[in-house]
């Protein structure tokens, strides 16, 4: 009788001292807490329910066009509502479970336009996209960077540096400098980060002769995008790794917070992760990193080119939230697909390609497979002899120095993979021994008279 019952749910443990001092704040937060890490699916379905019955009962009738819109984006609303109460968990908790499962279902309502967008023209496409927003279905103009390369233009009556400030003026300087930040944050080494900014300068140059938006002044690939933007965005992605490395999580209860600006950073932490993974890539260890890394950095290439693919092709301006939209996808989605594809190449002891990895690579597969249907006689031009002489022997001297590195030097053992991240281990890094007291079980209400007979035994 006198051992107490050690619960697995976070929601039952809370701080001795909060316990013993203010019991009414325990028992508050404990509610709170119940409240936002139980499952609510009865209630979610009762409400979720009403809303939709009282939406479609109330709203007016607005002609075949308009009601199609709402009944899809109803549909997706009901279907995302669903993968947050029933989807698979990954291994990413916070803010909350259901976040992360709300992304897995936007991912497969992403993943199901591409394969109706797949059995369709590119005719019927742009005018399909014309429902969403009037304005497009309009042939984008073409726009080559590489005019006017003159850095320095003292006759021009607006500025004597014209050519650079016209560069440094478009969307997509910010575009690579935001974007780096975040695959620096997702990759977490600075070698892999690097050798994919050189590489993906390298395909610019590759497919110019396809896009006209690829052919770049050399100071613009060299200085304002592999140097400047790049490189200032791999900085502040390693930067922000390192914060979150060194940083000291406590997710007690408010009430240990005295301060009204405590809370609220405590409440900010909530969309901070609960541990830092460190990726140790390590592509020289073995042939199978290297293949795994390749892969990787394979894969995040092809993601940035079918971007600019599909907007060429499905005439969608650079600046649209379409655009937008995708990108915010795909950072949503590569954040704990990555993470599971590091748990699978690095972990003996994991089977099983993980959900959001999955997903990435079918959605992947499928904007390039719409990229290679709609492209069908848009490009006329062959690849020039310099480009595919180029690749041809990059690959071969790659591939021979990999097989000959690999023969012959002995196989470096790699670091242990990072443990998976589960409810236990969270909760024992939220209440650790340094941070607040140890953990007892919650007051509760009144037993009754069986518990009081039983306590008396």
């Amino acid at each position: 009788m006198g051992a107490r019952k050690q619960h697995k749910e976070r929601g039952d443990l809370l701080p001795a001292a909060e316990h013993n001092d203010r019991p009414e704040q325990a028992f508050f937060e404990h509610t709170v807490d119940q409240l936002f890490n139980k499952p609510h699916t009865v209630s979610a379905m009762i409400i979720g329910g009403a809303i939709l019955i009282y939406v479609a009962w109330t709203r007016g009738d607005a002609g075949l066009i308009e009601n199609s819109k709402f009944g899809i984006i109803a549909a997706c609303l009901v279907f995302l509502l669903f993968s947050a109460l029933q989807m698979r968990d990954g291994l990413f908790f916070r803010p909350h479970p259901a976040f992360w499962r709300m992304i897995m279902g936007a991912a497969v309502l992403y993943l199901m336009a591409l394969v109706f967008i797949l059995f369709q023209n590119k005719h019927d496409a742009r005018e399909l996209l014309r429902y969403i927003d009037p304005k497009l279905g309009i042939k984008l103009p073409e726009r080559n960077y590489a005019e006017q390369c003159d850095l320095y233009t003292p006759n021009d009556p607006t500025s004597s540096f014209r050519n650079l400030w016209d560069t440094i003026n478009d969307e997509f300087i910010w575009a690579h400098l935001i974007g780096w930040w975040g695959k620096a944050v997702l990759l977490r080494d600075l070698y892999v980060c690097w050798f994919a900014s050189i590489l993906f300068e390298i395909w610019e140059m590759t497919f110019e002769f396809m896009l006209p938006n690829f052919k770049e002044c050399w100071w613009d690939h060299i200085i304002l995008d592999i140097l400047i933007c790049n490189g200032l965005g791999i900085f502040l992605g390693l930067a922000t790794c390192r914060a979150l490395k060194m940083k000291t999580y406590n997710w007690s209860g408010l009430s240990r917070f005295p301060t009204t600006k405590d809370r609220f950073w405590r409440a900010v932490q909530q969309f901070s992760p609960a541990a830092y993974d460190e990726y140790h890539w390590e592509i020289l260890a073995n042939w199978k990193r290297f293949v795994a890394v390749i892969i990787v950095i394979g894969v995040l290439s092809i993601v940035e080119l079918n971007a600019f693919f599909l907007k060429y092709l499905l005439w969608i301006p650079p600046p649209h939230p379409i655009n937008v939209w995708r990108l915010l996808m795909w950072s949503s989605m590569g954040m704990p697909a990555l993470r599971e594809y590091y748990q699978f190449v690095t972990d003996p002891n994991t089977k099983r390609f993980g959900t959001m990895a999955w997903l990435c690579c079918a959605v992947c597969a499928l904007e390039v497979l719409i990229c290679i249907k709609f492209g069908q006689g848009e490009f006329p031009d062959p690849a020039p002899r310099a480009v595919v002489w180029g690749w041809g022997i990059a690959v071969a001297v790659v591939t021979v120095g990999a097989t000959s590195f690999f023969v012959l030097k002995k196989n470096v053992k790699p670091s242990p993979p990072t443990p998976k991240m589960d409810r236990k281990a969270e909760t024992a890094q939220e209440y650790s021994d340094e941070d607040v007291d140890a953990p007892v079980e919650v007051p509760k209400p009144f037993r009754g008279m069986k518990a009081r007979k039983a306590k008396k035994v």
